[in-house]
């Protein structure tokens, strides 16, 4: 594992260019400071309105309830998890007594 960690932490290192680096939060901030400077109203932003977001308490009371999502996908990964149970069943029987 050591080994393995010193090559990631090798091939990964390199020099820092500040010229390639871009800080939005600095953008940001400077533009904010530009429409305070020209007396532009300056708004919220509003809740992020993506659809992906869970609430993970949800998500974890369904689960403590054993609800399961009735979509094609968890459907999918159910068959697959029971297929490769019955190959490992299979391929245990075949095993050698040591």
């Amino acid at each position: 594992m050591r080994d393995l960690a010193k090559h990631i932490i090798k091939t990964k290192t390199g020099h820092f260019h500040p010229d390639k680096f871009e800080d939005r939060y600095e953008d940001a901030l400077k533009e904010l400071l530009r429409k305070k400077d020209k007396g532009e109203k300056i708004e919220a932003p509003g809740e992020p309105t993506s659809d992906n977001i869970v609430n993970l308490m949800d998500a974890l009371r369904r689960s403590v309830k054993g609800e399961r999502a009735s979509s094609r996908h968890s459907r999918r990964r159910r068959a697959s998890h029971h297929r490769k149970g019955v190959r490992k069943q299979a391929a245990a029987g075949h095993r050698k007594a040591g």
